[in-house]
């Protein structure tokens, strides 16, 4: 199939001469999630069009283009000709009725502006939205992307926006209770959040910043466990937050790192399989924590049970059963 791919255009950073590329630089959840997307849907041979991702790697099959507009996306997809577009922006780049057949993947809590042919991430997500019927693909994850570690470093990590709707805080005191270091990795944009953290726990959370490449996927390898303890408030959107996809749970698994998170939104359909889910108030004391560590999986069972559930190659064939949906003209919501 020929497939036009829509990635919100964002600039990296503070720095305005560059876009988040697909894959993302450093910090970039949505981007992960159509890098390893188009890798299975390559693999499957299919042809694709980026938009919305400038600077992104061109491969045989994969054209990528300068558009980051509305107007421009429209010109690029009308070029390209595709059977179906595959809409990551929640309607920023695509209007309400395309003239081409198309797929929304909803990324975002709450309703989104556009609800025709709508993809959810998880059965928490697609609840909150109000609908009952709409395809449910989990997000991939490309074990070729990631290093697999079997031997663990001494501490715990937690990466992703250190903000208070994903739990950066109760991340430090399970690390205290369970008396590891965590490492706290990704973008602190709320930096009185993090400073109450690293002065309520001097001598156990450390943050290491931004992280990307190769310094991301050590992380993730070399963990004891992967903190995603988020919680249901706080968020950048106000109201409740209902955690919809998190990417990095498979991330760690393929790493052969076990998950410790909280059972809110989509954590509660997937961490079990990798690890546990706890309920957002639980605050563990050191006997509790302890014994949730001693109880985590192995590593090679958690790599093989990410390939089995989230592979790339398995969530590309999901959705290009969507996409054939989608383009002979079937419609939901």
């Amino acid at each position: 199939m020929k497939i036009a791919m829509l990635n919100p255009p964002h600039r990296f950073g503070q720095d305005t001469t560059q876009w988040i590329t697909v894959p993302p630089q450093g910090y970039g959840g949505i981007q992960w999630v159509v890098a390893t997307l188009i890798d299975g849907l390559l693999h499957a041979g299919c042809e694709i069009l980026l938009v919305g991702a400038p600077g992104s790697i061109s491969r045989p099959g994969l054209t990528i283009s300068d558009a980051t507009t509305f107007d421009a996306t429209l010109a690029a997809i009308r070029e390209f000709g595709p059977d179906v577009v595959h809409d990551h922006t929640n309607g920023e780049l695509l209007p309400a009725d395309p003239p081409w057949p198309a797929v929304r993947t909803h990324h975002l809590n709450g309703v989104p502006e556009h609800l025709a042919n709508g993809i959810y991430l998880s059965r928490a997500q697609r609840q909150a939205a109000g609908s009952a019927d709409a395809p449910i693909i989990r997000l991939p994850v490309n074990p070729d992307r990631y290093t697999y570690r079997a031997s663990k470093d001494r501490f715990l990590l937690f990466l992703g926006r250190v903000s208070v709707h994903k739990g950066a805080r109760q991340a430090a005191a399970f690390a205290q209770a369970a008396g590891l270091p965590l490492k706290l990795a990704g973008p602190a944009w709320e930096p009185d959040y993090l400073h109450g953290i690293l002065t309520d726990y001097p001598d156990t959370a450390a943050y290491v910043g931004e992280v990307g490449g190769t310094g991301r996927t050590e992380l993730l390898a070399l963990a004891n466990a992967l903190l995603v303890l988020s919680q249901p408030f706080g968020g950048p959107f106000g109201g409740e937050w209902i955690e919809p996809g998190a990417t990095v749970v498979a991330e760690a698994a393929v790493s052969g790192t076990p998950v410790i998170a909280t059972d809110n939104g989509c954590l509660a359909e997937i961490a079990p399989h990798v690890g546990v889910a706890l309920p957002p108030e639980e605050a563990p004391d050191p006997e509790l924590a302890t014994k949730i560590l001693a109880g985590l999986p192995a590593p090679a069972h958690l790599r093989a049970t990410a390939i089995e559930r989230w592979g790339h190659h398995v969530i590309a064939a999901k959705y290009l059963e969507v996409y054939r949906r989608a383009a002979a003209g079937n419609t939901w919501s």
